[in-house]
């Protein structure tokens, strides 16, 4: 679904549609779609395509006719479950764009916002992009943090240091 969503989204920039105001609906629909109930709606066999082109274009309200035309392409090939794919990488580009970027950091604990800061500055530095940090809880013991779109990825766990000072103690005897 990713790799479908992916040429939509390419489609978005190489057109003359205004792609904050499309990253916006597309957002906004998003959050929609996350209801279960409007998610059976929308898959719904007993509403036509018409009905769910209808349904969809009055949700987005009064927009430039281009954006209209785009969501009824949705419509008429059944990508309407796409949207938030499309959202998260029109997202993703837009931002890429701006050389800015979102980082998740994942520990065991939630850091305070100064230490948070200081790394976000301080990686932002090195790599000459403006930076977001995402924290995660996560139960496994060590930091781990990651640039997706950047494919960097830092990481450091107690027990892999432990090993890595054994094998280094072990090796000098």
């Amino acid at each position: 679904m990713l790799s479908i969503a992916k040429k939509y989204t390419q489609a978005l920039i190489n057109s003359s549609i205004k792609l904050d105001e499309m990253l916006n609906i597309l957002k906004d629909l998003s959050s929609s779609l996350q209801d279960k109930k409007v998610m059976s709606i929308i898959a719904s066999p007993f509403l036509n395509k018409t009905q769910k082109e209808q349904l969809l274009l009055e949700s987005i309200g009064n927009v430039d006719v281009k954006i209209q035309n785009f969501f009824r392409l949705l419509v008429e090939e059944d990508r309407i479950q796409l949207i938030p794919y499309i959202a998260q990488e029109l997202e993703k580009c837009l931002l890429a764009r701006k050389k800015e970027y979102a980082a998740t950091l994942v520990s065991k604990e939630e850091l305070d916002s100064k230490t948070l800061d200081k790394i976000q500055a301080s990686l932002a530095k090195k790599l000459g992009v403006k930076l977001s940090i995402k924290q995660k809880i996560s139960g496994t013991d060590g930091i781990r943090l990651s640039v997706e779109d950047l494919g960097i990825e830092v990481s450091f766990s107690r027990e892999r240091f432990s090993n890595d000072l054994k094998n280094h103690i072990l090796k000098a005897l």
